[in-house]
């Protein structure tokens, strides 16, 4: 009898959708081609690119890693001067 995968345990998506909320207000009403053009300074590849790019900002699939919060630091200078509890809506 092969042994059974322990059942993944529901991640606590609310600081993944409280940093995702600040990420895409970035765009505003721009879109994310024009968000992806921001934090990579070019143009997408392909659009399975650009789908890739917007589906991590989905609060339902996405949860960035830090090198891609990285370069939304350095493309958008207002999220350096963030504090990690502004970022992740983190009360004191």
């Amino acid at each position: 009898m092969a042994s059974e995968m322990p059942k993944k345990k529901e991640t606590d998506r609310r600081h993944i959708e409280a940093g995702l909320s600040v990420l895409t207000s970035l765009k505003g009403d721009a879109g994310n081609r024009a968000l992806f053009r921001q934090v990579y300074g070019r143009e997408p590849d392909s659009q399975s690119e650009l789908n890739t790019f917007s589906n991590r900002l989905q609060p339902g699939r996405g949860n960035p890693g830090l090198d891609f919060l990285g370069k939304f630091v350095e493309a958008y200078p207002e999220l350096a001067k963030m504090s990690l509890g502004e970022f992740f809506r983190v009360k004191e």
